[in-house]
This record gives C-alpha cells, sequence and structure tokens, in this order.
C-alpha cells in the first residue's frame, strides 16, 4: 500500500500546473545565471560557470529560494485532504498512518526532487549557447553536477521538504505553512547575513548552516581559480557531518510528523463550527424595542465615513493576523541583528549614528514588505468570495470606490506601519549600544515618508494585480514574477526610471550634506509614479469584480461607460499629469543630460579604445606650472574655471604636437595651446590633437590657456554628481581641467566583454622588464608647481594643494589662494564645505583636520597619528616636504580616504564615526591616517613608472610604512590580529582574479597583491633581514627617485636596494616573496609539556611544513623549505580575546625544513599553547592550525 500511495502522488504532482510552471521558471533562472553575461553564482574571475565551485554554489543558493516550490508541492500533501473533504473517507479505510503519511510524502518528495533537477538542467543547457564566451565554460563533466544536485540540492531539498511536511501535517494549514517558509526565509537570511562574513562564527556557521553553505566555503576559503576549476570539496571533516546532520533534522522531523499527527477528523474548521454551533442553541436575548430607522444619507461626508470606518476594518484584520505579527517580529529581529554588526572595519564596530541605521533598515524590510504587500493584497481583495459573503457584500448601496479605495489604503497603512517598527527597532540597537541622539526628523524625513510613498506604490500595485487576477494564486504568482523581472530587467539594462514602476533617483544620505539636491530630484520621479498608480487605481475601479458576474470581459465593455463620471475626471488629471512629468524626466535625463545603457556604454568604451589607445605611448609634454583661478558655485551647483598651464618638453627630442583631452561632463568653454592649431578632433571622445608649427625642442616651455564649466543641469536618471554639493564639494583635478595625452582610465576590462565587441582580450600594462615605459609614471601625472585662487561662499572653507598665502571675503563670497613650495604631481583635489578647523603644530608642521563641527570624536585620534606617523617617517625615510598635512572630511557618498599633495581626502563614513572605546580592537581610524600620510613619501615623492609592479612602490610601501606606525603605538598583538585579517583576505581573494595572480614585483594594480599581500611581505622581510635594512634600503630609493623624473623608478630597483641591505642567506627569501608566488603551509601538529624535578618544564612542538610555488591560475608545486620560523609558547592563545605580552612564554626563531619535525624547549612556566609562526607573519596556506593547545 505504501508503494501505491507514492506512486499515485508522485503521478498526481506531475500532473498538477505548479509543477511544470515551477520546473520552468528555476530552470530558466539557472539558465539566465549561467546564459547572462551580467550574472555570476559562483562563478567570475577565472572560475568557470561550469566549475565545481560555480555549481555547488549555484545549488546552495536556488535550495533557499526553492523552498516555496517545495511547500507548494510537498506540504499540502496532507492538508490538500482536509481542504477538499477526502481526509474522513480515507481515514475510514485500513491504510495505516505510516503508509499514509510516508507515502504521501515519498510521492511528493520524488516530485520535488524531479522538479529540482530542472536547475541542473538549465545550468548544462545555458554552457552550449553559442554568445556566451567559451573561455568562460569549462569541460564538460557530468560528475560535476552529479555531485552538486546529490550533496547540496537533494539533502537541501529533503531538509526543507521534512520541515514544512510536518508544520502543514500538524497544523492542517497552509496558511501556517506558508508563514513558516516566510520566517524560515528571513531567518536563514538574518542568521546569514549578519554571522556569515564574521570569522569568529565561521566554525559555528559551517555546523549550523542547513544547506551547506557554511561548510562549503570553509572547505573551500582558500582555494583557487584552478582548485574551483576542478575539484569537488572532499565529503569529509565538517561537510560531510554537516550534510549528515541536517539530513538526520529532516529524518528527526518526518518521524515528529508521525508521532504529531491526529487523524481524527475533527480539525481547526470543525471546533470553530461547533463553538458557532454553541452560540446559536444559547437562549436568545430578549428582542429590543425596534425604533424608526435610521435615514440613510448619501454624499462626500457620508463617503468619507465610510472610508475612515473600512479602512481601520480592513487593517485590523491585517493586524489581528497571526502571521502579520510573525513577519514583524522577524523583521525586527533581523534589524536588530543587523544593525549590531553594521559598518565594522576591522572588527572595529562604528558609532550607530541615524543616517547608517536607515541606510541599513532600508535594505532590512524590503523582504518583509513585498511578502506582506503580495500576501495580503489577495486576502483584503478576495476575503469576502473565500468565505462566500461576498454577493451580501456587493448588493450594498455603497459605491465601488468604497471597497478599492479602503482596501488599497489600508494595506499601504499596514506597510507602513513596518516602518515604524523599523524606527523602532533603531532605536533600540542605538540606545543598547551607548548612542543616543536619535535625530527623529531624520527617521521621519529620510526613511519613513520617502519609503511610506514606495509602499503605497507597492500596494496599489498588488492591489490592482489582484483586482484583475483571475483568482488570489494567480495574483500571488504575477506579482512574484514580476518582482523577479524587474531585477533580470536591471540585469539586462533596462534600468530607466521612465519604465520601472515604483523606482526612483538615487538619494545618497550624508551628516554633512543631508539629501542635498537628490530628494529634490527623486520628487519629481515619486510623482510622476504617483500619477500613473492613480491611473491603477481609476482601472482597478472600473473593472471592480463585483455580484455574480467575474468575467474579464464583460467588464472591459463596460469600462468605457464607467470612466464618464468623476472617474474620468481624475484619470485625464492623472494621465495628463503622468505624461508631462514623464516628459519634464526626459528632458533632464535625455536632453540635458546623457542617458546611455550598459551596453551603449560598453559600446562607446570600446570605440573610445579602438581609436585612441594607439596615442598612449606618444611622447607629450609635462605641465611645469599652473595657474588656476576657480569660482565655485555649491549650491547652483557650478564650478567656472580659468587656467594656465605651462608645458615643457622633458623628453630628449622635438615634440611636434600634444594631445589634449578631458572629462565627458565638463564644457570646455576655450581651449588654446601656444604656437599650436587643432589638426584632428575628436568631439565624441572630448579628445583634441594639437600640432605645432614649430616643434617644441627639448626643454621649451609653452602656454596653454583654457576656460571650463562643470556643472549638471537638472537631473540624471542615475549617477548624479556627489562631486559638487551644497556642503561637501570634493573634486579633483581630472574633473575640472585638461590632462594631458592617453590614458587607459575608464576602459573595458572585463575579457568576456571585450572579444565580444572586438577588443583584445587583456588590456595589460608594460611588461616590468620594458625600458621604454619608464618614460612615464602610471598615474600620467608630472611634476608641476600650481598657484590656485578659488571662491566660494563666505561661510564655506577651501582647502587645495600648497599653502594658504591669502583668505579674503567679500560680501557672502570667499577667495582662498594657495601655492605649492615644492612640486607635486599633477594629481590633486579642491574640497569646500563648512568646516571646524582643528589644528596642532608639531615638530614645525600643522596638523589640522577640517571635519564637521558635530564630527569631532575621532580628531584627537587623528592628529596623535599624523605626529606619530610624522615622527617615525621623517626619522626612517626622508624630510617631509610640506608644512601642513591635512586631513579633510567629505561627505560618505564614498567610503574611502586618498592622499593628495599635504591632503588628505577622508570619507565622514570612515573614521570620523569610529567607535574605538574597546582597546582590543584594529584602531583603524590610526592605520588609515598613517598610511595615507605615508604616501607623501610614497607616491608624492617616489612613483612608479606605467608598467608591470608600479603600485608595489606606492601602496605595499605605505602598507609597510602604517604597519610600523601601528606597531610602535600598539605593540605587536594588534599588529598580529590585523596581519591575520589581510592574510584571509589575500589568500580569498586569489580564487577570485580576474586574470592571473603575479608576484609582488610584477603585480597589476591587483589590489589584493599590493595591499594584502605587499604588507605581509614587507612585515615579514623586515622581521627576518630587520627593521633598520629595510629602512636603509627605502632611504636608497628615496636618494635616487625622490622628485625626479622619467627615467620613472620600477619595482625591480626596490627589490635590488633591498638586496643590497639583505645578507646572503636571506637572497632566496627575497626571491620568493618578491619574484615568485610562494605560500607556506605550516601546521602544529602536537605539543606536551613535562614537568622537570627542578620544577622547570620541558615542552616538545611537532611541526610540520611544506613550501609551495604557484602559478597564475593557482596550480601549486612543493619545493624544498629552509626558513627559520618563530615557535612560541603561551600561557593564553594569541589573537583569541584578550592577550598581552605577559602571555608570551617564549618566542624563539628555530629552523624548519620540509617535513616533520619535533623541537624542545626547557621554560620556566607551564604553556597552555604553542605553536609556529604564531603572529602570522608568513604566507600560511592555513594560519589556524598554527598554534594549539598544549596537552
Amino acid at each position: 500500500m505504501f508503494g501505491k500511495i507514492a506512486s499515485f502522488e508522485f503521478r498526481y504532482q506531475l500532473r498538477q500546473p505548479a509543477f511544470w510552471v515551477i520546473a520552468i521558471v528555476f530552470g530558466l533562472l539557472a539558465f539566465g545565471a549561467v546564459a547572462s553575461p551580467n550574472v555570476s553564482l559562483g562563478s567570475g574571475g577565472n572560475v568557470h560557470k561550469n566549475a565545481p565551485y560555480a555549481l555547488a554554489g549555484a545549488h546552495i543558493i536556488f535550495n533557499v529560494f526553492f523552498m516555496l516550490a517545495t511547500t507548494a508541492i510537498v506540504a499540502n500533501v496532507i492538508a490538500r485532504d482536509s481542504q477538499t473533504g477526502f481526509g474522513p473517507l480515507i481515514l475510514s479505510t485500513r491504510i495505516s498512518k505510516g503508509a499514509y503519511l510516508y507515502g504521501r510524502f515519498l510521492g511528493a518528495f520524488a516530485a520535488v526532487a524531479l522538479c529540482y533537477l530542472s536547475i541542473a538542467i538549465g545550468t548544462l543547457l545555458g554552457t552550449f549557447m553559442p554568445w556566451v564566451d567559451p573561455e568562460t565554460v569549462g569541460p564538460l563533466r557530468l560528475g560535476d553536477y552529479a555531485y552538486s544536485y546529490l550533496v547540496f540540492g537533494l539533502t537541501g531539498v529533503f531538509l526543507t521538504s521534512a520541515l514544512f511536511f510536518t508544520l502543514a501535517t500538524v497544523t492542517r494549514s497552509m496558511m501556517a505553512t506558508y508563514i513558516g517558509v516566510v520566517a524560515v526565509l528571513i531567518a536563514y537570511l538574518a542568521s546569514t547575513g549578519v554571522l556569515g562574513n564574521r570569522p569568529e562564527f565561521e566554525t559555528a556557521m559551517a555546523w549550523a548552516e542547513p544547506f551547506g553553505s557554511g561548510a562549503y566555503a570553509l572547505v573551500t576559503k582558500y582555494w583557487t581559480a584552478a582548485e574551483r576549476n576542478t575539484l569537488n570539496a572532499p565529503l569529509e571533516g565538517v561537510l560531510l557531518w554537516n550534510r549528515v546532520i541536517w539530513s538526520a533534522v529532516g529524518a528527526a522531523l518526518l518521524a515528529a510528523a508521525y508521532l504529531l499527527y491526529n487523524p481524527s477528523p475533527k480539525g481547526a474548521k470543525l471546533r470553530k463550527q461547533e463553538r458557532m454551533k454553541a452560540l446559536v442553541e444559547r437562549d436568545a436575548p430578549p428582542a429590543a424595542p425596534v425604533g424608526s430607522l435610521a435615514r440613510p444619507t448619501y454624499g462626500w461626508r457620508s463617503g468619507l465615513a465610510q472610508l475612515v470606518s473600512r479602512t481601520r476594518f480592513e487593517m485590523a484584520l491585517v493586524f489581528r493576523s497571526p502571521a502579520w505579527v510573525v513577519l514583524v517580529l522577524l523583521a525586527f529581529a533581523f534589524a536588530v541583528a543587523t544593525l549590531f554588526f553594521t559598518g565594522e572595519i576591522y572588527g572595529a564596530p562604528i558609532l550607530l549614528v541615524t543616517r547608517v541605521v536607515i541606510t541599513a533598515l532600508t535594505g532590512t524590510f524590503g523582504l518583509i514588505s513585498m511578502v506582506i504587500a503580495i500576501y495580503y493584497s489577495g486576502e483584503l481583495v478576495w476575503r469576502d468570495r473565500d468565505r462566500r459573503t461576498h454577493e451580501i457584500v456587493d448588493a450594498t448601496p455603497t459605491p465601488d470606490w468604497t471597497f478599492l479605495v479602503p482596501k488599497t489604503l489600508a494595506l499601504a497603512l499596514v506597510l507602513i506601519s513596518t516602518l515604524a517598527v523599523g524606527v523602532l527597532a533603531g532605536v533600540a540597537t542605538q540606545t543598547i549600544k551607548g548612542y543616543t541622539d536619535f535625530e527623529f526628523d531624520k527617521y521621519l524625513l529620510w526613511y519613513v515618508l520617502p519609503q511610506g510613498l514606495s509602499f503605497t506604490l507597492l500596494a496599489v500595485l498588488a492591489i490592482f494585480i489582484q483586482a484583475l487576477s483571475p483568482n488570489k494564486f494567480v495574483g500571488w504568482a504575477i506579482m512574484v514574477v514580476y518582482l523577479i523581472s524587474t531585477i533580470v530587467a536591471v540585469n539586462m539594462g533596462f534600468d530607466h526610471v521612465l519604465y520601472r514602476y515604483g523606482a526612483g533617483i538615487g538619494v545618497p544620505l550624508s551628516d554633512m550634506n543631508g539629501t542635498g539636491d537628490f530628494a529634490g530630484f527623486n520628487a519629481w520621479a515619486d510623482a510622476y509614479w504617483t500619477a500613473f498608480a492613480i491611473l491603477l487605481l481609476v482601472v482597478a475601479w472600473g473593472l471592480w469584480r463585483r455580484g455574480t458576474e467575474t468575467r474579464l470581459w464583460p467588464r472591459l465593455k463596460r469600462f468605457p461607460r464607467r470612466l464618464a463620471g468623476p472617474a474620468g475626471l481624475i484619470a485625464g488629471v492623472a494621465l495628463v499629469a503622468f505624461v508631462g512629468l514623464g516628459s519634464f524626466i526626459y528632458v533632464n535625463t535625455n536632453v540635458w543630460n546623457d542617458y546611455q545603457s550598459r551596453d551603449a556604454r560598453e559600446a562607446e568604451q570600446a570605440a573610445y579604445e579602438k581609436a585612441l589607445l594607439r596615442f598612449e605611448t606618444t611622447p607629450q609634454p609635462e605641465i611645469a606650472h599652473m595657474r588656476l583661478a576657480m569660482d565655485l558655485r555649491p549650491h547652483q551647483p557650478r564650478l567656472a574655471t580659468r587656467g594656465t598651464y605651462v608645458l615643457e618638453n622633458r623628453t630628449e627630442a622635438p615634440l611636434a604636437e600634444v594631445h589634449l583631452r578631458w572629462n565627458d561632463d565638463l564644457d570646455m568653454v576655450r581651449l588654446e595651446v601656444e604656437g599650436a592649431t587643432v589638426a584632428r578632433e575628436w568631439p565624441e571622445f572630448e579628445y583634441r590633437i594639437y600640432r605645432f608649427a614649430t616643434p617644441m625642442q627639448p626643454g621649451e616651455r609653452r602656454a596653454v590657456t583654457f576656460e571650463t564649466v562643470l556643472e549638471q543641469r537638472g537631473f540624471r536618471a542615475s549617477g548624479n554628481t556627489t562631486r559638487l554639493v551644497d556642503n561637501g564639494t570634493f573634486v579633483n583635478n581630472m574633473e575640472f581641467a585638461p590632462m594631458v595625452g592617453m590614458s587607459r582610465q575608464g576602459l573595458l576590462d572585463d575579457r568576456s566583454k571585450r572579444r565580444k565587441l572586438g577588443l583584445p582580450a587583456e588590456l595589460r600594462p608594460a611588461k616590468l622588464e620594458d625600458e621604454t615605459a619608464r618614460g612615464r609614471n602610471y598615474l600620467g601625472a608630472g611634476w608641476t608647481t600650481a598657484d590656485i585662487t578659488v571662491t566660494t561662499d563666505a561661510d564655506q572653507t577651501v582647502v587645495a594643494p600648497g599653502r594658504m598665502v591669502s583668505d579674503v571675503v567679500r560680501g557672502d563670497r570667499r577667495t582662498s589662494r594657495f601655492v605649492t613650495e615644492s612640486p607635486v604631481l599633477n594629481f590633486f583635489s579642491v574640497q569646500s564645505a563648512v568646516y571646524e578647523r582643528t589644528a596642532r603644530m608639531h615638530d614645525g608642521v600643522e596638523m589640522v583636520v577640517f571635519h564637521d563641527p558635530d564630527h569631532d570624536r575621532n580628531v584627537p585620534r587623528m592628529l596623535d597619528a599624523l605626529a606619530a606617523s610624522l615622527d617615525y617617517f621623517q626619522a626612517e625615510f626622508s624630510p617631509y616636504q610640506f608644512r601642513q598635512a591635512r586631513i579633510v572630511e567629505f561627505p560618505d557618498y564614498a567610503s574611502f580616504a586618498q592622499s593628495y599633495p599635504n591632503t588628505f581626502a577622508w570619507s565622514e563614513g570612515l573614521g570620523f564615526i569610529a567607535d574605538l572605546s574597546d582597546e582590543t580592537k584594529i584602531d583603524y581610524v590610526t592605520y588609515v591616517a598613517a598610511h595615507e600620510f605615508a604616501h607623501q613619501w610614497w607616491a608624492h615623492q617616489v612613483i612608479g613608472s606605467d608598467q608591470q609592479g608600479a603600485t608595489a612602490l606606492s601602496e605595499t610601501l605605505a602598507q609597510y610604512s602604517a604597519l610600523m606606525v601601528m606597531e610602535k603605538l600598539y605593540g605587536r598583538e594588534q599588529i598580529r590580529r590585523f596581519l591575520k585579517q589581510e592574510l584571509d583576505r589575500y589568500l580569498s581573494a586569489r580564487g577570485m582574479e580576474r586574470l592571473e595572480e603575479l608576484p609582488l614585483m610584477r603585480v597589476e594594480n591587483q589590489q589584493y597583491i599590493h595591499y594584502q599581500k605587499g604588507g605581509l611581505v614587507m612585515y615579514l622581510l623586515r622581521d627576518q633581514i630587520g627593521e633598520e635594512a629595510v629602512n636603509r634600503a627605502l632611504r636608497r630609493v628615496l636618494a635616487q627617485y625622490a622628485f625626479k623624473g622619467a627615467p620613472w623608478p620600477r619595482s625591480l630597483d626596490l627589490v635590488q636596494a633591498l638586496r643590497a641591505e639583505a645578507p646572503a642567506d636571506k637572497q632566496a627569501l627575497i626571491t620568493d616573496l618578491f619574484e615568485r608566488i610562494t605560500l607556506y603551509d605550516v601546521k602544529t601538529t602536537g605539543a606536551t609539556a613535562t614537568r622537570r624535578a627542578d620544577g622547570r618544564w620541558d615542552v616538545a612542538v611537532t611541526v610540520e611544513a611544506r613550501k609551495l610555488y604557484a602559478d597564475g591560475e593557482g596550480a601549486e608545486t612543493e619545493a624544498p623549505l629552509n626558513e627559520s620560523f618563530d615557535i612560541g609558547l603561551f600561557t593564553a592563545e594569541p589573537g583569541k580575546g584578550v592577550f598581552d605580552e605577559a602571555d608570551v612564554i617564549a618566542v624563539e626563531r628555530r629552523p624548519i625544513r620540509s617535513g616533520a619535525q619535533t623541537l624542545r624547549f626547557v621554560v620556566d612556566r607551564e604553556p597552555k599553547f604553542a605553536g609556529a609562526d604564531p603572529f602570522n607573519k608568513w604566507i600560511d596556506r592555513d594560519s589556524n592550525d598554527n598554534v594549539r593547545a598544549v596537552g
């Protein structure tokens, strides 16, 4: 009987439309994930679309969202019998409870497993599409598809099937089951989103995450692209046990379903009927005397009363729903969990300022609002028909709008109520974390009102779709498909605000600049879609289903007649507003500003490269001096610049022409070159070639005069300027002035798109051995001097390169003049805002922080960091070239800090709101300050040539310099935690390399190499050859190349300087660190401690070690290891909890060879932990096994 029931259920499910719809939808999604060039699930870089790693990642992600499909198929197998009335009939037979339950489950689960197979099929078919770049697809290996389907797909589907089958079986309610699905989904997203990326929860999540993503991520954490393309994770250890444990949980849930299932036909509905029967059978109370009936009144007052009454009634039904309570509580918990860890950098928290809270809440409540809108729109529109009371209700003498508008308004208000819950979650979390400046005005104006309007538009759409749908299930499906289609459309490049319902103009938030002009831009889009929403409401009213007639065609035929009254007038006004507002938006986005789809932008980039890249190596004069007069109008916003360049031929040959270019957004009013005329121009690319009447001789100077205007007229569909703003203008010279020569800036770097557009697959810098590339540096900016005058509003302070020599206020305008005192790179910024100026003199240098008046919390720390950095850098490298060092805050439209001549532009969101009250956290404010200050030597004195290895001379040396400052201030334990995170980042990033990993000496602007690996390499080298030797080598580089022009230095010069200072036995190490991709695998496999008769301790530490060389794809070859490693003995584990120097018993440097070895020590105290390389100085493939407990 069991087999027959399972077979019947399987055949039944295969006949249901839902089965085929789900299979097709998920098959298409999987197909699109592979066939679309703009989507990647686990692939990207050098990882193939059909790599084992990508297939496993896709199955894990699809498993999460397949829960909805699982519920539709499996959960209703028992509830269906109760709903159809066949339950008592089936239970009257001799079918056992086990055969009935598990037969139904097995049949439905088999259907789910077959349906889920569509994901693998869609993925497989996608790899064969002719438009898919063949280089992104690896060889066909069906075993990889089977592994991912069985290990991750089937086990996950079994767990969710068992969970929701049990829930439906126990509750006999599909409603409760769907609420359970949403609850599980939100809980899953909350836990993985909040805890999944935190290193301290990495192991716990590997065991606790039910779909295997935590365990898989832990096992494959440091896999290279070669490993991700060829290996399936071995089924062992935590991955095996994760799959076994959660499959066992699924089996336990099925057992619970058997124990909790009550075969009695008495269910919730019957109990309700019995209560109603008892109520009817009570003695009726005596009839009250009946007076005259109230006379009904009609009109606006009556309509308003009905509107208020029915809206309250509809809202009350939702608020009394257990589903709403569950959803809101889940959203509240999700929000609090997210806010607790939001914004952390290197594990250090930030102050939960209201702006940050609002940004986090906007994303947190998005999913909940969609679920509420979709579900309750169906309930509100179809409730009367589901309860068979619609004919009574529809027969009342009330107009249709009193049904439609209250339901829409009620749904909108319910959605808005979730915003109040969000505010409550934000305020509660701020209070818990000790921040009490709640700024309720920002909550209202930046969050509740704009999000409330968005939710209202969503409510209108949901009600409209339900009003036109044949039943609520179709309406739900249409809304889900619509939401998915909006995501797909954006990925396909259909992103214009005019055809994305409810889409707005982005409104970035800043405490310095508020909502700026962006809120005004967005108001036009909101008004546009509000007009359209009114049209939708009128259409829904005209087609409202009332009485026994439910067919759509008769309602469509009567629709024109229904527009003859006020509804038609409302629709007409809304239509005029919709068209008028749309026209105005179109003029702003497509006429006054240039709108391009993604494909159009990429095509233009390709055309630009084809036309102009050939001029990249054409010798050009350099700017020897510049004089600029800048008129800034922050509130327009507009920046007008009049300037003069003095060009100098610093080459050894005459120059016949000069190439000038400028940004798309810049209006070039006038551009003249002394002794030259325009020989050729590409107006579509803002590029001109001027030919000299007589060639420019070596050493000769010529003048260039220009006038430019940088402004934005109206607004754009996206990418509105964040550079010229009311308070916090931040522009660099490349934005408001012409540039000399061709540059690769802004060219396409995606290999697939480059091939598709007829470009070479790779755009790589010149090889390290190419001497011709030394004629220019990688910024394309030579040494110059500057005289810059900036006029802005009187209440604002201007900061530009050089020393301020005058500052005059006339009326409502301030004019400041800045003159450089030493050569600077033609790479600088100009900033203007209402600043508070906090200054300190240190060793003859004025340290200044220009900051928002409310952002003074970390200013003393910044000044301390600048002072400590100046002390170290001047003592160890060379004198500082300026008399000022200035940190200048800018709005949090971007989160970075950047070093310009004597100026460090610093985002308000990066360090100004850092909470470093916990002294055990990494002080990244000091680290960032030291890093950016170090660039005054490593970039603004010595800058690399335009070829491989260039950024090693700037970013890597700035990393090293900052680490030295941090170590002097905080000791090696904080450096240990920092290096551990940098090592993890480097090893993790290797697997997503876009081209190929290169040795540090040949880095091609790959951030994980020149930042993370570079800092590790320099710190290790300093540890091995000594800090003084490293710094002597750096002083050698400075002495040879500081403020010098071509030939510009190479990373090879740095390596040669280090070799000159290193002993003979460390030359091989320098080769491994700079010229090879070298990894170490050092593991402490045992540690014992035995007490001696004299009270001391004999300690034995067993270490296994090997050295690996990797190629650009990550393929590894073992090599002999012969290096000296630190071996440490401790009373507490390094990097865990509170650890300081008192916990160090001994650290000795011992030679380590390939293979296993036992190292012995005699110490005075009993060690609790021991290990090799305990402070993570070496690039170890798995640094988590370096230290272990003794015993």
